[in-house]
């Protein structure tokens, strides 16, 4: 990709960055971004189900500081019965044609919170051509649905309370 990798500072950390696909991740890539997504509770699952899902990822950002992965997001394509029971939980349609695809998979290391490192890979990511198609995110962190998203143009569609009882928003960007 144009421009990467290349270094971007979160609380003056230096941080290289770098953009793959879900496929071009090496094995050890996968895993290891599979594990911090799991650990960070940002997607249900266990860490190979999340493993399948982050290798069909459009586009993923990984930030990595020293040798160790600090942080990742994501854009992909969700699927169809993803959207249906957004639908149904939320009220709210996110069709195919208007929203190609959900940022997602955002998470960082125990290590790295606090340095605004998400925020900055969900920019870098929004930053992108295809990031200026239409695109939805859910999220249970009210920083995100209150700053983080609105900042980069999402807009707050609704909410549903999820099995564990945790309300979830929907946000949306128009392309």
């Amino acid at each position: 990709m144009n421009g990467f990798p290349k270094t971007v500072r979160a609380a003056d950390v230096p941080y290289t960055v770098i953009l793959r696909s879900g496929a071009e991740l090496s094995d050890d890539e996968a895993a290891e971004v599979a594990d911090l997504i799991h650990s960070c509770g940002a997607v249900k699952g266990t860490v190979q189900q999340i493993e399948n899902r982050v290798r069909r990822a459009h586009l993923l950002i990984v930030a990595r500081w020293a040798k160790e992965i600090a942080g990742v997001a994501a854009l992909k394509s969700p699927e169809a019965t993803y959207r249906k029971r957004l639908r149904e939980n939320v009220g709210v349609e996110v069709p195919e044609n208007e929203y190609q695809t959900e940022l997602g998979y955002v998470a960082v290391s125990k290590a790295n919170r606090g340095r605004r490192l998400s925020s900055l890979l969900m920019e870098e990511l929004m930053s992108l051509p295809i990031g200026g198609d239409g695109v939805f995110a859910t999220t249970k962190r009210e920083g995100y649905r209150t700053a983080a998203l609105p900042d980069l143009g999402f807009k707050c569609r609704g909410s549903y309370l999820n099995d564990e009882r945790e309300t979830v928003y929907l946000l949306t960007k128009a392309g």
